[in-house]
């Protein structure tokens, strides 16, 4: 196996001194034969360029110059909200005797040949109007750079040819492409960041390394290339049976580019929309696919994601919940039911209030036995629906007995009591009369206005004791209440 020369013969080499060669004449040959052993070693242990931290592909936006405002800084792919990085490059292999890195960075075009692209970077170590950056950097002092506010300005359509032939102008042409297509199949919303590393060593001998190329970074205002995004769904359960619509609200789609999959375990299908259920390339109504098994008992969730079909990119996965199938999904069983329940307690449940207010909306009959307590007095008629309280024995003192006697030993007045045609009603019993017309063949009781008519009849027959009279044997003394 043969060995590499060592580092320090070609040390020797480089470093001989000219005293040296003249006092021996075949050190020329020598000289020329250790240049050689350098330079393949050069080529050997020749250092590399890396992109340690690639950009990252989604979320920047790319922006024109007329818009007035910084174009951004490109992230890093590995960072994060709290803990942002950008793009890096490294030095790697030996730099030993490496005076200077020069590093060019260009944009070229997503799909191979890499051609270079019309947008333009800009930022700090960009040249004003250049559209490059450049970064030069020690070797032995630090390896490694990261492009900082590091932006994309887009160029309008009728400038790019402007801007080619800058960068022409510029010998920026990473992959000697040559310029020699047209730009009519470049891709405006991809781009690729380009690093081209020149090498100076301490001879002043200058290497160029192979151009390495960073993945690709998109546009996100381009439907096409955007980021895909599930904002809200406005229901996250449905049948396991399918054909539950759904209403999906994301970033911005094409509707000829896009579907929506179901995914669990290896089961797999598509949510069902059509072109017309894309609406203003931010919402989709769809319908869900029936699950594997139809017969499940407990509830099983599944993820829902977007995916572009141009580039197959998805979107982060939402949970959706597929539930146990139901034979009465708008419960109209249970509703008839409740229904029903409702309708017993409300005939079950009748107050005294109600009772109260249909009694009069419904004919009461009382037994035939049940009679006026007057009705056995001569010249009386039974009332036979008409509820007369039952008798209650009143106590009656000695004094009070005694005036009734009295009274009851009047002639007038029994036969007053006798004869009803001689009681002659006053107003207000005309008036109780004559309201009271329609009662049929039954008589109204009066047993309360003859109660008033008793006590004016005592009232008159006291007055007229208290006039003088002929003589003393036909005077009733009466004794009144307030006497009592």
């Amino acid at each position: 196996m043969s060995q590499r020369p060592s580092t320090h013969s070609t040390i020797g080499c480089r470093h001989a001194q000219p005293s040296q060669t003249a006092k021996h004449p075949g050190a020329t040959v020598s000289s020329k034969s250790c240049s050689g052993v350098e330079m393949l070693e050069r080529n050997l242990e020749k250092p590399k360029l890396v992109v340690v931290e690639q950009p990252k592909e989604r979320g920047m936006r790319f922006r024109y110059e007329c818009e007035g405002r910084s174009a951004g800084s490109i992230l890093g792919a590995s960072g994060s909200e709290s803990n942002k990085t950008q793009p890096a490059v490294e030095i790697q292999g030996s730099v030993e005797h490496l005076k200077k890195v020069t590093v060019t960075v260009s944009l070229v075009t997503k799909d191979p040949p890499h051609r270079p692209h019309p947008h333009c970077l800009v930022g700090k170590d960009c040249p004003t109007g250049s559209g490059i950056c450049v970064v030069t950097l020690n070797p032995q002092t630090n390896r490694r750079h990261s492009f900082a506010n590091l932006g994309i300005q887009c160029v309008r359509r009728k400038e790019l040819d402007v801007s080619l032939q800058k960068r022409r102008s510029q010998n920026i042409d990473p992959f000697q492409t040559g310029h020699s297509k047209g730009i009519e199949d470049m891709d405006m919303n991809a781009v690729r960041l380009c690093f081209q590393c020149e090498l100076e060593w301490e001879d002043g001998t200058v290497d160029s390394l192979s151009p390495v190329v960073s993945n690709p970074i998109y546009d996100k205002k381009a439907t096409t290339t955007s980021q895909l995004k599930i904002s809200q769904l406005n229901q996250y359960k449905g049948s396991c049976a399918g054909k539950t619509e759904i209403y999906m609200l994301c970033d911005k789609v094409q509707k000829d580019d896009i579907e929506i999959i179901f995914r669990h375990g290896s089961w797999k299908a598509n949510g069902e929309f059509a072109q017309t259920d894309v609406h203003r390339q931010i919402a989709i109504v769809f319908k869900t696919p029936p699950y594997r098994e139809q017969d499940i008992t407990d509830e099983v969730d599944v993820s829902v994601t977007l995916r572009r079909l141009s580039d197959q990119m998805e979107s982060e996965p939402v949970t959706f919940t597929y539930l146990p199938s139901n034979p009465d999904p708008y419960e109209v069983k249970r509703k008839r039911k409740i229904k029903s329940h409702m309708n017993f307690q409300e005939n079950t449940n009748v107050t005294a209030a109600d009772l109260a207010a249909a009694a009069p909306e419904q004919a009461f009959h009382f037994p035939h036995d049940m009679t006026s307590p007057r009705s056995t007095q001569p010249g009386l008629a039974p009332l036979g629906e008409i509820v007369y309280a039952e008798p209650t024995d009143i106590p009656i003192d000695s004094e009070e007995m005694d005036l009734l006697s009295q009274l009851l030993e009047m002639p007038g007045l029994m036969d007053m009591f006798s004869d009803p045609a001689a009681v002659v009603p006053d107003a207000g019993q005309a008036s109780f009369g004559g309201a009271n017309q329609n009662l049929g063949p039954y008589t109204q009781d009066f047993s309360r206005y003859e109660d008033l008519r008793f006590n004016m009849l005592v009232n008159e027959n006291w007055n007229m004791q208290t006039e003088p009279q002929a003589g003393p044997s036909d005077s009733v003394h009466v004794k009144i209440e307030d006497d009592l």
